[in-house]
C-alpha cells in the first residue's frame, strides 16, 4: 500500500471521528467500495511494498466494499443515534506506539505481562530422556536463553501491538531464510557439534505478511501467511513464532496485520474518558467556592471607574479568610455560593473500575490499592483473575514448546516428544495447607501400595519429583539393606519376600515339641 491509500484511510478514520464528535446526530454516510478497501488493506508498516504488490495480496475487495455500507448503515449509526462511537478498525501502528507511552495503559498491559512470566514454567516429563537432562534443559531455559525475560518482552509488544514475532535465529542469511526451519534430528542447522540458536523479538511494525492462501477455505492454511517479510527480507513462517492475542474476525485480519486487536487499542476508549472524569473532577476544586459582588456597576463606573472596583476586588480577594470582616456600603451586597462534590468522586472511581475490569485485572494488582467500595479486592477475585492469567498463559504454549524443541536440538543433539513443561502456579499456598495436600497424596499413595496398584519404587519415585513433598534430594536409588524390605517390581524378589513371610509365618503356627528329662534338669540348674 503507497502513501496515498494510507492518507485515504486517516481521512475516513477522521471523517468518522468528525461525525462522532459532533453535537447533533449525524446525516447517514456511506463509503464507497475504494473508500471501504482502505480500511481493509494491510496495515502500513516500516516494510511497505509497492501498490500493485498490496493490491495482489487484497481478497474479497467487492464483497467488503458492499458489506461494510450494510454494516455501517447499521452498528455504526445505531452508535451514533445513541451519541457514542467506538473504535472498530485498525488505529495503525505509529498511534500505538503513541499510545504506549500513556502511564494507564503502561501499568495495565505490563501487569498482566509480568503476571504471565512472574513464576514461569518448570520443565518436566522425559520419558526417553534422563532426570539430569531433564533438569539440565530447566537451567538452560532460565538462566543461559533467558526465556522468561524473552516470552516478557515479547508479551508487553502483543499487549500493545496486537502482537509479535520471536525469530529463531540459526545463523544463516540471505536466501537460506526463505526455507523452512526443520525442528528434528534431521535438521542441518541445529544439530551439531558448532550449532547454536537465538530467539530475538521482532516488532511487528517491521513486518509485513508475504504470501498467503485467500480462496480455499477448506484448507488448513487459508488466511496464513507462509512467509513474512522482515524489512524488505522473506523470511519462512517455520523460522518466526507468531504471538497474538484477541484474534480478530475473519474479514479484518489483514487489516490486522495478520496479528490479534491491540489490548491498547481496545483499553484506549476507556483510559479517555477516565481522563475526561479526572480532570473534570480537577476542574471541579476550582470552582469549589464562588463569591457573588452585587453592586451598581453604572454608579460604580461613574464614581471612579473600572480602577476602583478593581481596587475592591483585590481587596476582597486578600483578606479573605474565616477571620476576616469585609464591609460594603448598604447599595451593595456580598454572597457566597458552595458548590457540592458529593458523587464526583463515585463517577471518576466508576470510569476506573471500568478499566480494570475491560483488562480483566483486579483494582488491588492494578492500581496497588484497595480502598472500599472498589471492585476485585477479595481473595476470591485474586484467584479468578490467576485463573485469567493461567488461561493466557496457554495461549502460549505452543510457541514457548517450540523454543524448547530448538533448544534440546542444539543441546542434547535431539528432541524428546514427552518433554513439556508446567506454568508454575502464581498464588502461592501456606505452610499449612501445602503440609495438608502433601498429607492427602501420602494417604493415598499407602492405599494405592497396600493394593498392589504401585510398588515401593513407584512411590518413592512420585514423592522425589512432587513439589509438594519438598523430597526431591532422595536419590534415585533404594539405599543399601532396604531392597528386602520394600515391595519391589522384581519377580524375583518379590518371591523372594513371600518365601521369607511363609517361613516365618510356619515357624509360628508349630507346635513346641515336650521337654526331655535333660531339658528340664537343665532348667533347674
Amino acid at each position: 500500500m503507497n502513501q496515498l491509500d494510507e492518507n485515504k484511510r486517516r481521512k475516513i478514520n477522521q471523517k468518522i471521528i468528525d461525525a462522532a464528535s459532533s453535537r447533533f446526530v449525524p446525516p447517514r454516510t456511506s463509503f464507497s467500495p475504494e473508500e471501504a478497501k482502505t480500511l481493509f488493506y494491510p496495515p502500513i508498516t516500516l516494510n511497505t511494498k509497492e501498490p500493485e504488490k498490496a493490491e495482489s495480496r487484497f481478497t474479497n475487495d467487492a464483497a467488503i466494499g458492499s458489506s461494510f455500507n450494510a454494516y455501517y448503515a447499521s452498528l455504526t449509526q445505531h452508535a451514533l443515534d445513541l451519541g457514542q462511537f467506538p473504535m472498530t478498525s485498525f488505529v495503525g501502528y505509529g498511534v500505538l506506539q503513541n499510545i504506549a507511552q500513556n502511564g494507564m495503559i503502561r501499568t495495565c498491559i505490563q501487569t498482566v505481562a509480568d503476571d504471565m512470566c512472574r513464576e514461569w514454567i518448570q520443565v518436566e516429563g522425559g520419558e526417553d530422556e534422563s532426570a539430569d537432562n531433564v533438569k539440565k534443559l530447566q537451567d538452560l531455559q532460565e538462566n543461559k536463553y533467558r526465556l522468561r525475560k524473552l516470552f516478557n518482552e515479547a508479551l508487553s509488544i502483543v499487549g500493545f501491538m496486537g502482537g509479535c514475532f520471536i525469530f529463531v535465529d540459526t545463523g544463516v542469511e540471505g536466501e537460506a531464510l526463505k526455507l523452512p526451519l526443520n525442528y528434528s534430528d534431521k535438521s542441518a542447522e541445529l544439530v551439531g557439534e558448532d550449532k547454536s540458536v537465538k530467539f530475538v523479538v521482532i516488532d511487528p511494525v517491521n513486518v509485513s505478511p508475504g504470501f498467503y492462501n485467500a480462496n480455499q477455505p477448506l484448507k488448513d492454511d487459508y488466511l496464513k501467511p507462509k512467509s513474512w517479510f522482515v524489512f524488505g527480507q522473506e523470511v519462512h513462517a517455520s523460522r518466526l513464532i507468531r504471538l497474538i492475542d484477541n484474534e480478530p474476525p475473519l474479514l479484518l485480519r489483514p487489516a490486522y496485520n495478520f496479528l490479534g486487536i491491540p489490548q491498547a487499542q481496545i483499553l484506549w476508549d476507556y483510559v479517555l474518558h477516565w481522563n475526561k472524569a479526572r480532570e473534570t473532577g480537577v476542574s471541579i476544586l476550582e470552582k469549589l467556592n464562588l463569591t457573588v459582588f452585587k453592586t451598581n456597576f453604572a454608579e460604580a463606573f461613574e464614581a471612579g471607574g473600572i480602577e476602583q472596583l478593581d481596587a475592591k476586588m483585590m481587596l476582597l480577594q486578600r483578606y479573605r479568610s474565616n477571620e476576616a470582616i469585609f464591609a460594603c456600603d448598604s447599595s451593595e451586597d456580598l454572597q457566597n455560593i458552595t458548590l457540592t462534590i458529593s458523587g464526583v468522586e463515585g463517577i471518576i472511581r466508576q470510569a476506573l473500575e471500568f478499566i480494570a475490569a475491560i483488562n480483566r485485572t483486579p483494582a488491588v494488582k492494578l492500581l496497588g490499592i484497595s480502598p472500599s467500595g472498589f471492585n476485585a479486592t477479595g481473595q476470591s477475585d485474586i484467584r479468578n483473575y490467576y485463573d485469567h492469567i493461567k488461561s493466557k498463559q496457554e495461549l502460549n504454549r505452543d510457541a514457548i514448546q517450540t523454543v524448547l524443541k530448538a533448544i534440546q536440538l542444539v543441546e542434547f543433539g535431539h528432541v524428546d516428544p514427552s518433554v513439556t513443561f508446567k506454568f508454575n502456579e502464581l498464588g502461592e499456598a501456606d505452610a499449612a495447607a501445602t503440609a495438608i495436600t502433601a498429607k492427602t497424596k501420602v494417604d493415598m499413595l499407602a492405599v494405592l501400595q497396600d493394593r498392589n496398584v504401585l510398588s515401593a519404587e513407584e512411590v518413592r519415585e512420585f514423592v522425589r519429583r512432587d513439589s509438594d513433598m519438598e523430597l526431591d534430594f532422595i536419590p534415585e536409588e533404594l539405599p543399601e539393606g532396604m531392597e528386602g524390605e520394600l515391595m519391589t517390581d522384581d519377580p524375583s524378589q518379590q518371591n523372594e519376600l513371600m518365601n521369607n513371610f511363609l517361613k516365618q509365618r510356619s515357624a509360628e503356627n508349630v507346635a513346641p515339641a515336650p521337654k526331655t528329662d535333660e531339658d528340664k534338669a537343665g532348667e533347674i540348674f
